[in-house]
């Protein structure tokens, strides 16, 4: 999909950034864009030697993105590097990371590339029992990921954007997206105080999260490659969005929720209590939000994107409503 964050290099940049990453003896012998992404350019990379990598690239700085998303290509070769770590986890190994700026105004990094098809340009083939085993071994994935750790609540490469608390993470995390919107313009379902009060009522139930998780947040179909003829997963891309976090947000924005052999895997159960249930109802707005948004950064082309986010981000509002009203807040 086409998005004006992404960078169009040259044949002779490709081959500068090559041979930096691998040697002067390293010879390009095909590079191609690879066009599934929605915001940083991705190519394959093929050698004469036989060899072959991915090559991710950011936008320009004279690019606008948005505040999250602002350094995430360090996220993701951190959320990498850490994840790499373990055995269990399919996802490439960063095999080089440059943001000197030298060649390129912007980051690039090359990694291993991933054998496989997204799994959903091939959901349609499976059968319910296949479709189920892929969900239940990203499940395990998904633990093993948000296994790991943090200090802090939030955002990996923005020292500044880390709390002690979830609820502060998460309120700044929308603060963000509001001031993203009022700064391009974007006209929201509901005016942004009325938004921002209806969060702020239902801050209490965030802080029952107590342990920052590592998780993909962009666990969507398109970012899990699979071999199609065994239904097993190569590998998890796309961890630009990485954060530490509450682990029910994975389950949100990877449009999980209503997925029970991933759920009966990555909490041990498909039942949520209420706190739960609100939080979801929170990262609903919040992913919602990000959708509707992100169509005016990135100039995406026709209506039908935003106009499904914007239906469903009332959806998510008027849930909200009837948790705070149940509720008395």
């Amino acid at each position: 999909m086409e998005s004006v964050t992404k960078t169009k290099l040259s044949m002779e940049k490709i081959i500068r950034m090559v041979k930096k990453a691998f040697g002067n003896h390293a010879e390009l012998k095909a590079a191609k864009e690879l066009t599934d992404g929605l915001f940083n350019t991705a190519y394959s990379i093929h050698l004469k030697d036989g060899q072959s990598f991915v090559l991710k690239v950011s936008p320009t700085t004279n690019i606008q993105v948005m505040r999250y998303e602002k350094n995430i290509m360090e996220t993701e070769v951190f959320a990498l590097d850490r994840i790499s770590l373990i055995r269990e986890v399919p996802v490439p190994k960063v095999l080089f990371y440059d943001k000197s700026r030298d060649i390129i105004d912007g980051e690039y990094f090359f990694m291993e590339f991933i054998n496989g098809i997204p799994l959903n340009k091939v959901r349609q083939m499976l059968s319910d029992e296949k479709h189920q085993a892929v969900s239940k071994e990203l499940g395990k994935i998904a633990k093993k990921v948000s296994g790991i750790k943090g200090e802090y609540f939030g955002s990996i490469a923005e020292e500044n954007k880390r709390f002690s608390k979830w609820s502060d993470a998460f309120l700044s995390m929308i603060n963000d997206l509001m001031e993203d919107a009022q700064e391009a313009g974007v006209s929201l379902p509901y005016e942004s105080h009325k938004v921002l009060s209806m969060i702020y009522a239902c801050k209490d139930v965030l802080n029952d999260v107590k342990e920052p998780s590592l998780i993909h947040k962009d666990l969507w179909e398109g970012n899990v490659f699979i071999n199609p003829e065994t239904a097993e997963i190569t590998g998890i891309i796309d961890f630009e969005r990485a954060i530490f976090a509450d682990e029910l947000l994975e389950v949100v924005c990877g449009f999980l929720l209503e997925n029970e052999s991933f759920l009966n895997i990555y909490r041990g159960n498909v039942l949520l209590n209420e706190s739960e249930k609100i939080r979801c109802t929170l990262y609903k707005v919040y992913l919602f939000l990000i959708m509707i948004i992100e169509c005016t950064y990135r100039k995406f082309e026709g209506e039908s994107h935003e106009a499904w986010a914007r239906e469903r981000l009332v959806e998510a509002l008027e849930e909200l409503s009837y948790w705070i009203k149940s509720n008395s807040y």
